[in-house]
């Protein structure tokens, strides 16, 4: 059955509407059992298997640019389209497509088939079986001469000498015939089949693809993000020569990045093919765990931290070497520095722990185990990460408000002292909060600074053990008090004009 591809679109346009509101099926018909009968030498029958109801279309056409052969009901998983009015002993290119009821489309690799010549007919399936009617040898028999014999003996001088000798018009023309349509036969375009086969690893991609006869290998590609659809920005190729199963080993690339390639092949007498553009990811740099460390070890708890050379998840798997209890805790966010505090432990108990780090693209490494033993809390916090920052607020009289933080690493309760100026001398204020409040996150908010002054703090802070420790000290300045627009015209004229001072007092 043949259609218009204007009609073949507007059918399947319908048949996409339709169905699409009814379903959320998105899978495709997976073709497999692509089967080829030369019914005669204009009509060949294309067969093939769907998993699940579908319609059957067929792309062909003398060129890659395939026409269409379609059977637009999705009513069957057994499919056969033949196609008639061919010409004989020529090579036709198809594909076969099927769509479900909701449109989805299957479309297989890319085939070509050589249609017999008027003189020949069918005797079995598979691309381009067939048998001469003609089996004699020698003059008259259908045969170009040199034909009949092995070919690898008979040189080309010998095949013009016997072309030379021949007086009738009709072998001659059988000759041209089929000179020509060896010819037409070498200068095919060069089938690329299938899609190419893509491994990829950190930083580089093993990139295979088969081509219908031999042919070189090259590889165009360029990361995603820069590609522009049509320009590729690097090149590889393969030394192995000419071959249909090609191989290229692309290198120096990013990992986990995308890109963008499509292959190339070129046979000995110069005909190209070329794939359309596919895209793979390289793989994410595993993370190499270095300077794990137990921080610090307390009755019912203990922290460890490691460091990793890329950007990781953290997470730490520790079992109870007493009870055969295991357990983790992990942080989801990427990072290259990693402090993780395990808590809920038994005192006077010997734990075994794994730090595991995770790359952005889910793979893990895992590292050597560390042991600890969870012991009567003797060491005081570590206070670290403090910052200050002050802001003036403008008005008749200035107000400074200070904001300090900090951190510790375990849950403390701290106070902040301070004093005016870097001598000494004054005595120290300390400010604390009314209700004692244990955490790892310290904010400290003072509001009696003087603008433009110098002021000294430190820190102190005690454990829930009640192990104390008093940091350095820190010096901060107030900012500077701007003048307003007034204050500045007033000034000026003061220093003009004496009197202004009498006035404005």
């Amino acid at each position: 059955m043949k259609q218009s591809f204007f009609s073949v679109l507007v059918s399947f346009f319908l048949v996409a509407t339709l169905t699409y509101a009814q379903s959320n099926d998105v899978t495709p018909p997976e073709i497999s059992n692509v089967e080829i009968n030369i019914v005669s030498p204009t009509e060949v029958e294309i067969k093939w298997q769907t998993d699940e109801d579908a319609d059957s279309l067929v792309n062909y056409g003398l060129k890659p640019d395939y026409g269409i052969v379609r059977i637009p009901e999705a009513n069957r998983q057994s499919h056969s389209v033949t196609l008639d009015d061919l010409e004989p002993g020529r090579q036709y290119y198809f594909r076969v497509v099927s769509a479900d009821e909701e449109g989805n489309q299957g479309i297989s690799a890319d085939y070509k088939i050589q249609t017999d010549n008027e003189t020949t007919q069918d005797t079995g399936q598979g691309q381009g079986e067939g048998q001469s009617e003609s089996q004699g040898t020698g003059e008259g028999s259908g045969q170009a001469p040199g034909q009949g014999g092995n070919q690898s003996d008979t040189t080309t001088e010998e095949i013009i000498e016997q072309i030379q000798e021949i007086t009738e018009v009709t072998q001659l023309q059988e000759i041209l015939d089929v000179t020509i349509q060896a010819i037409q036969g070498i200068t095919d375009d060069l089938t690329i089949i299938g899609p190419p086969t893509v491994i990829p690893e950190t930083t580089t991609a093993l990139v295979k693809w088969s081509t219908d006869r031999e042919a070189d290998s090259t590889v165009l590609f360029s990361k995603t993000s820069t590609f522009d659809g049509t320009n590729y920005e690097f090149s590889q190729s393969s030394t192995a020569g000419l071959t249909q199963e090609h191989e290229v080993q692309l290198i120096g690339l990013e990992s986990y990045t995308d890109y963008s390639f499509k292959v190339i092949s070129t046979d000995s007498v110069g005909v190209e093919g070329e794939s359309r553009n596919f895209t793979f990811k390289t793989k994410a740099s595993l993370p190499d765990i270095r300077n794990l460390r137990i921080v610090k070890v307390e009755e019912d708890s203990a922290t460890i931290a490691w460091d990793t050379t890329v950007p990781a998840k953290a997470l730490i798997e520790y079992q109870d070497l007493t009870t055969g209890v295991q357990n983790s805790i992990g942080r989801p966010t990427l990072a290259t520095t990693h402090q993780m505090r395990i808590a809920d432990l038994t005192l006077g108990t010997r734990y075994v722990a794994f730090a595991i780090s995770e790359n952005s693209g889910g793979d893990r490494v895992r590292s050597q185990p560390i042991t600890f033993i969870t012991s009567r809390d003797t060491a005081p916090p570590i206070i670290s990460n403090v910052t200050n920052e002050s802001t003036i607020f403008p008005g008749g009289e200035s107000r400074i408000q200070t904001i300090v933080e900090w951190r510790t690493d375990e849950p403390a309760y701290c106070s902040m002292t301070y004093r005016e100026g870097v001598a000494g001398g004054v005595d120290p204020i300390v400010v604390e909060d009314e209700q004692i409040n244990y955490t790892e996150r310290h904010v400290q908010v003072v509001v009696d600074f003087a603008p433009a002054t110098v002021y000294q703090f430190w820190l102190n802070c005690t454990d829930e053990a009640g192990n104390a420790v008093q940091s350095e000290n820190f010096v901060l300045f107030t900012p500077i008090q701007e003048k307003n627009i007034i204050d500045l015209i007033l000034e000026n004229f003061e220093s003009t004009f004496g009197w202004v001072k009498n006035i404005t007092g």
